[in-house]
């Protein structure tokens, strides 16, 4: 997913707030999910809500004012009540600035554990990680 960084996203010295790729991530997974048919209003319409429980960033380069960057999600691992999603990001040279991965459950509108819907894994393809471990150095 292409985006554009706006002043808004950055710090009074151009740079992307740190915290701002937490919203990246969640932007270009749920791009990904809509290309395969799937919405989160569906997901919350059947009682299944997405809930983080873990997340990790590595923050290779800054992304600055004016640039445009690839942000790629993609899952990799899947269990009856767990996705993990993995994400690189890119400036618009090609040079990658962040790399980081979600943990994300299936939750009840009532807070309690429960299963993807059996469409969302069916739907749901995994690839292979892209990210080189452990991503601190």
């Amino acid at each position: 997913m292409k985006r554009n960084i706006y002043y808004y996203d950055t710090d009074c010295g151009g740079v992307v707030y740190h915290a701002n790729y937490l919203r990246f991530f969640e932007e270009a997974r749920t791009y990904e999910l809509e290309k395969m048919g799937l919405t989160v209003k569906q997901l919350m319409q059947d009682n299944c809500y997405f809930v983080v429980n873990h997340q990790e960033i590595f923050y290779r380069a800054p992304a600055m004012y004016g640039d445009v960057i690839d942000v790629q999600a993609y899952p990799i691992e899947m269990s009856a009540v767990r996705l993990v999603y993995e994400y690189q990001i890119f400036n618009q040279d090609g040079k990658l600035l962040t790399e980081g991965t979600t943990s994300l459950a299936c939750v009840s509108k009532e807070g309690r554990l429960g299963k993807w819907p059996k469409y969302f894994r069916d739907v749901v393809k995994l690839e292979p990680s892209r990210i080189k471990r452990p991503l601190r150095k």
